[in-house]
């Protein structure tokens, strides 16, 4: 029986396997990690049937796998997304995500006082980061493909925080008045490595990048926004940081942070990064 594991679709690009293998050979730990390729219409019978230690959620099942749950953290319950489950006598859903995400801005000497963020996307990553922006003071600017759904996180985040969320139709006035840019889609990613979200036309040197995409470790959005002089924080920091916070849950140790990011990065290719 595998112990741990990621269920999402798709899967096949993800180095969650390669980095908690490798934390568990760092700690001595004889476990093993899987992945699982879930569509939305498996989730029911899969969660009805998992036997694990704990699991890892990704798109599009962040959102969705909520009602399988019996009990959720206080992060998961306010931002309506888990990423982390943890199981026992019931399940557990955590969401690590808003902690990996302002982990990575951390070592990055991102300054979130009185900052304004642009945000895209609205779904399970992305509901994270806005309400944990906001919920941090920094004023917080919503775009998704769907702009109901963007309507819709401002609404959530105004009913359970009294913080405003303002939903935009179009971001490139917004970015130019931003200090932050967060893609929290999957464009750029793995295969379709040459897409972008943003034009590069509408970047500015004193904006700071942030992608989720960690697959490639520089995505187009980056590279763009690194010769606009703009500072970038790559998705990896994010990656290694809200799977180490799943490890702290899953078994109560402090998680090899530097081996799980150099698994991560020698994979992609990516050292020194």
């Amino acid at each position: 029986m595998t112990d741990f594991g990621l269920i999402g679709h798709p899967v096949a690009h993800s180095m969650s396997k390669v980095m908690h293998e490798a934390a568990f050979r760092e700690l001595g730990l004889e476990h093993t990690y899987g992945l699982f390729d879930v569509t939305s219409e498996e989730l029911r019978l899969f969660m009805e049937n998992s036997k694990f230690r704990g699991l890892n959620v990704t798109v599009p099942l962040k959102m969705e796998v909520v009602k399988y749950m019996d009990e959720l953290s206080e992060d998961a319950a306010i931002i309506g997304s888990v990423n982390t489950i943890e199981f026992g006598n019931i399940r557990i859903g955590h969401n690590t995500d808003a902690a990996g995400f302002m982990r990575s801005l951390e070592e990055a000497s991102v300054d979130l006082d009185a900052a304004t963020a642009v945000v895209l996307g609205a779904g399970g990553a992305g509901r994270s980061i806005v309400f944990k922006l906001a919920r941090c003071g920094v004023h917080v600017y919503v775009w998704n493909r769907d702009q109901k759904k963007a309507q819709a996180l401002a609404d959530d985040v105004l009913r359970k925080t009294d913080i405003r969320v303002e939903p935009v139709s179009q971001v490139s006035e917004v970015i130019r008045k931003s200090d932050i840019l967060v893609n929290a889609t999957c464009v750029g990613m793995v295969p379709d490595v040459n897409q972008t979200p943003v034009l590069s036309k509408y970047l500015h040197p004193a904006l700071t990048v942030v992608d989720i995409v960690y697959n490639p470790a520089e995505t187009r959005l980056l590279r763009q926004a690194r010769d606009m002089g703009c500072r970038t924080v790559s998705g990896v920091g994010m990656l290694v940081h809200q799977g180490a916070e799943a490890l702290r849950i899953w078994l109560d140790v402090e998680p090899p942070i530097d081996a799980m990011r150099e698994a991560v990065l020698s994979n992609l290719g990516a050292r020194g990064l």
